[in-house]
């Protein structure tokens, strides 16, 4: 199996990939449905089945609902909710992009995702 550099197959498409999401807090999780990421996370009219990751941010750096993370035929993507202090993404070249509210943003899988004081990294999952 061939991956290009955004994670997506090359060649192989009957088995997607599957994705882990490392944050700075130490809390790790299955990129298994779309994830919404904030203080107080909460889902808007029409969404459903969306997971949610807590971010515990007593100085409040974090948004409450501060971005969606994701994976789609392309691979891994990254939308900021309209959060406060925005969502960086660094790519493996060191560019950043900030993204921008609504904006989807690829991720490649030696990209970091800054929001507010905290950071996640995409891995592909065994």
């Amino acid at each position: 199996m061939t991956l290009s550099s955004f994670g997506g197959q090359v060649g192989d498409t009957t088995q997607p990939l599957r994705y882990a999401l490392n944050f700075s807090t130490g809390q790790r999780f299955a990129l298994t449905a779309p994830t919404l990421v904030g203080r107080n996370p909460q889902l808007v009219d029409g969404e459903e089945r969306f997971n949610t990751v807590v971010i515990d941010d007593q100085l409040r750096s974090v948004s409450k609902t501060h971005m969606l993370l994701a994976a789609g035929s392309g691979g891994p993507y990254v939308t900021d909710r309209g959060s406060t202090n925005g969502t960086v993404v660094t790519l493996a070249d060191g560019q950043q992009i900030l993204c921008g509210p609504g904006q989807k943003v690829r991720i490649g899988l030696a990209s970091t995702i800054i929001f507010g004081r905290f950071w996640v990294t995409i891995e592909l999952q065994d």
